[in-house]
């Protein structure tokens, strides 16, 4: 192979590579098929993180937000599905705390608050496609939101998320770890037909 041919090849390897990682992709769609309910979710979610001590030693807690709009026969209901999770390098991991599910959004430095629906409106052993953490110490939670707040979401330049009922620092918020709001982005404009 020419030099000339090997730098194109690299060149267009590059182009590819760039090309995959900028943009994730479209929304998904899920059917459960028991029910007949589609969801459609982000393509990468919102991940949050809260240390505890040291950053190589101590303890995480996680808050993952998937967002998602719940499509039962035309009737048409946003949610954010919230899993609240943690890792220790030292040991098992402590379960959540339990009946803590009230959500604090720090979006641009407003709080949007949200109640815990009483039960989760969509089948979530399609873990997979919605992200829930693996394990069994996993708090799972859903939120009835509006397609405006998905936005503010979306095109927040600060964001964070607080749990005030958890008994541990609950002042201390989560941050912002995983930044899946490109992928709210494609939700929001799938959802409100731009």
């Amino acid at each position: 192979m020419s030099r000339s041919a090997a730098c194109s090849a690299l060149l267009l390897l590059a182009l590819c590579v760039s090309g995959c990682s900028g943009t994730p992709s479209g929304p998904r769609s899920v059917l459960d098929e028991r029910t007949g309910v589609t969801i459609n979710a982000v393509s990468a979610p919102l991940v949050f993180v809260r240390i505890h001590g040291d950053a190589n030693t101590g303890a995480r807690d996680y808050v993952t937000l998937v967002a998602a709009e719940q499509d039962n026969a035309g009737k048409y209901t946003d949610l954010f599905l919230m899993y609240r999770w943690s890792i220790t390098f030292h040991g098992m991991a402590p379960a959540p705390p339990p009946n803590a599910g009230q959500l604090l959004l720090q979006v641009d430095g407003r709080e949007v608050a949200l109640q815990p629906l009483d039960r989760i409106p969509v089948d979530i052993s399609l873990s997979k496609e919605l992200f829930v953490p693996e394990g069994d110490r996993v708090a799972k939670y859903a939120y009835h939101v509006n397609l405006d707040t998905m936005r503010a979401v979306a095109e927040s330049h600060q964001l964070a998320v607080r749990l005030p009922q958890e008994p541990e620092e609950p002042q201390t918020p989560f941050t912002l770890w995983r930044d899946g709001r490109p992928a709210l982005t494609q939700l929001v404009s799938q959802l409100g037909g731009s």
